[in-house]
This record gives structure tokens, sequence and C-alpha cells, in this order.
């Protein structure tokens, strides 16, 4: 996965609402992932380019939600 704007490769998935917070700690720390926030929409993105922080895809539901 490279980053259409910038073609960078250190991408991480956006994760959106409430995560197990030490669940998700290492992968944080990683920038495997990054936090979306707690508002979920049916527009939100799903990937984010950790160097020049631009979004795009789209969210699939329950994606990365162990609770479901």
């Amino acid at each position: 996965m490279k980053c259409p704007e910038c073609s960078s490769s250190s991408v991480a998935i956006i994760l959106w609402g409430y995560p197990d917070m030490e669940a998700i700690k290492e992968q944080l720390d990683k920038k495997e992932i990054t936090l979306g926030g707690c508002c979920v929409t049916d527009h939100d993105p799903k990937w984010e380019c950790n160097d020049c922080a631009n979004r795009w895809g789209h969210r699939e539901d329950d994606e990365l939600d162990s609770d479901n």
C-alpha cells in the first residue's frame, strides 16, 4: 500500500470509534494503525499516510472491532 498523494509506503489503517487502548497499544506505537475519532459516519476514510497525513479509501464496518 502506498499513499496516493506522496507515494510513501508508511501507511496506517484508521480505527474509528472507541477501541480498547491496551489491545492496540503496540500497533499504535508501530504506526500500523491510527485513531480516527469517536464520531463514525458512512464516509470515513480507511487509510492515513504517516508522512503527509493524507487520508483516503472507505472504512469497512467492524473491520478491526474485536467486540463484535
